[in-house]
């Protein structure tokens, strides 16, 4: 059932195989690593989904999101949709470890997985005409995860399995890039019930929209922002010649759903809502020099002064580094000065001094990212930015201890510790190299590299390195069960 779905579509096949195979086998691990503690994953019985099997698989989830598409690693731009996505899911009242990744694709989507991983294409960023626009996708995926959507539709399948689960994760990864070939993989896995399931579809999509609004306002947003985009794109494609956009297919727009999204927002009493469009103007102008192709959506922006000197920086950056660096950073510290409050001026002024082409940091300049590191101490941007001068002036003992001291702490390990790994194996330091490197593959799920390096690390340690193997001791036996997951892969 499952191979003829994948059939049709031959450039997913691949990458489908692949997935399937990945999820399943770690299906099988838990399995018999777990056998007395959850139900058989290959009976026809399985009608439990437990909270801690639904956070295996939101670490299996996360592992092939990392392994199969381009994450966005930019701190900048992981930092802005995870304040907006963190300041959302506060007021669900769910207990999930909610986490927001960014994928590098022009289509505009956004997806919900397994345990709260939410991803946002950059191109549903640039599509949206404000900040509200964004957060009520956000908002929007968010409820799909509170209101349980996965594992209820999982439970209502009569002959819940292995296979089940695992096709309607690959179905969620393979709709990121092709949301037909998603849905038939998903529609393979449903059979008979097919019908039945678009029903419950449906009703799920009723049930995000109007948890969705209610967070959207209680985190100070314009309820109306998700009727309003919904219903832009909807109207810009209805006439369309050519298929509709990935969104409009995963999450399929009707005048009736438009029109209950307007009454919901109608039943909040108005407030003063948050409209800082600055930020996203500053992506959006990140991504387009990234991406190094023209933001359709900023040709009708009128940018203000600061915005432009932004724009101006970031292309200087790319294109001619030591002319900014000798020339044209006057603008940027007027910049700061006016805009004291937004960071993304500060981190791109860190940006100019991190390029490879400027040899020096000035004292003052790491003592300014050292404040914006003590405004925001939560904010994993600012710590990168403030240990990667630190390193640069070669200062990389007191960059270490920093994020030594800081990063566990933190939710988004994942590049604090590479940092971490790369600057002990440039010190020739590889037991501790290959630790941390272990640490940011666990942050993303990858448990089998996580094990991996964690051995190759034991294997180094000496009698010199008793820290490192007193942390790794540490490490193993505090993830014990996590490990043991994917430990037995061959």
């Amino acid at each position: 059932m499952l191979t003829a779905a994948y059939s049709t579509f031959k450039p997913f096949r691949k990458a489908t195989s692949f997935l399937l195979w990945a999820i399943i086998h770690w299906l099988f691990v838990l399995q018999a690593a777990q056998a007395n503690e959850l139900p058989n994953l290959g009976s026809s019985d399985l009608v439990e989904y437990t909270k801690e099997k639904e956070q295996a698989l939101g670490r299996a989830f996360k592992s092939a999101l990392h392994t199969e598409y381009r994450v966005v690693t930019d701190p900048d731009i992981e930092n802005y949709i995870r304040r907006i996505g963190h300041q959302i899911a506060q007021h669900t009242g769910d207990n999930r470890n909610f986490s927001f990744y960014v994928i590098e694709n022009p289509d505009i989507n956004a997806f919900a997985g397994p345990d709260g991983v939410i991803g946002i294409h950059t191109g549903l960023i640039t599509s949206v005409r404000t900040e509200a626009e964004l957060a009520s996708v956000i908002a929007h995926e968010i409820a799909h995860v509170t209101q349980n959507h996965l594992s209820r539709r999982f439970e209502l399948q009569s002959n819940s399995s292995i296979t089940t689960i695992a096709s309607i994760i690959a179905a969620i990864l393979i709709g990121m890039q092709d949301s037909s070939a998603g849905m038939a993989t998903l529609m393979g896995s449903m059979g008979a019930d097919a019908q039945q399931q678009l029903k419950y579809s449906r009703a799920h999509e009723s049930e995000a929209d109007s948890a969705g609004i209610s967070y959207l306002y209680k985190s100070g947003y314009n309820p109306y922002a998700m009727g309003d985009f919904f219903g832009r794109l909807s109207l810009a494609y209805q006439n369309s010649e050519f298929k509709p956009i990935e969104i409009l297919q995963t999450h399929p727009v009707t005048e009736h759903r438009l029109a209950e999204a307007r009454n919901r927002a109608q039943n909040y009493p108005p407030l003063i809502f948050k409209q800082d469009e600055e930020s996203l103007t500053l992506i959006k102008l990140k991504l387009q020099s990234m991406s190094g192709q023209e933001d359709q959506s900023l040709l009708s922006t009128k940018l203000n002064k600061s915005e432009q000197c932004y724009a101006d920086t970031l292309n200087l950056l790319k294109r001619s580094p030591l002319q900014l660096h000798k020339n044209s950073l006057s603008c940027l510290y007027d910049t700061i000065k006016s805009r004291p409050t937004q960071r993304l001026y500060q981190t791109l002024l860190y940006e100019v001094f991190l390029n490879p082409d400027v040899k020096d940091v000035p004292e003052n300049i790491i003592k300014q990212a050292e404040f914006t590191h003590e405004l925001y101490p939560q904010d994993p941007s600012a710590l990168l930015r403030l240990t990667q001068l630190l390193i640069k002036d070669k200062k990389s003992e007191k960059a270490i201890n920093l994020l030594e001291k800081e990063t566990p702490d933190l939710q988004y390990q994942n590049q604090a510790y590479k940092l971490l790994s790369t600057t002990f194996a440039q010190e020739n330091k590889m037991a501790a190299a290959y630790y941390y490197e272990a640490l940011s593959y666990f942050n993303i799920g990858d448990v089998k590299r996580t094990n991996i390096y964690l051995n190759k690390a034991k294997n180094l340690t000496n009698s010199n390195e008793t820290n490192i193997l007193s942390k790794i001791n540490h490490f193993e036996s505090e993830h014990a069960k996590a490990l043991k997951e994917n430990n037995k892969d061959d």
